[in-house]
């Protein structure tokens, strides 16, 4: 069966890499046709492969092959990107009122020494 999602993986691999189809089956010890197959009809290799792809290039084998649940991870980064940005215009001193404000409502979150860099 065919896996689309598996396929624009490949290619957003291959295209950001500016790698030839020649080359990823090079370093991944696969041929070239095998590497044209995984592009253009979705065929998905075998476990030690994907795994091979997943480590070399960084991405989860979910990710791979589409197994994600693309709302919930939309909703959620769309929240963040938002509370970053209202962050990103205050100033030092606000920015330490926030996070002062937050250790406060959210204390078991804000319970280890990581952000204890007052003095900038």
């Amino acid at each position: 069966m065919a896996n689309k999602e598996f396929s624009k993986a490949i290619k957003r691999i291959r295209s950001n890499n500016k790698f030839t189809m020649q080359e990823i089956a090079d370093q991944l010890g696969v041929t070239k046709g095998a590497v044209s197959m995984w592009e253009n009809k979705g065929v998905v290799p075998r476990d030690d492969i994907l795994l091979k792809i997943s480590k070399l290039y960084s991405i989860s084998i979910d990710d791979l092959l589409g197994n994600r649940v693309e709302d919930e991870i939309e909703t959620v980064n769309k929240k963040l990107s938002y509370i970053q940005r209202g962050l990103e215009q205050l100033d030092d001193q606000q920015i330490q009122k926030a996070e002062k404000m937050l250790k406060v409502v959210f204390d078991d979150i804000f319970n280890d020494d990581e952000g204890e860099d007052d003095d900038l």
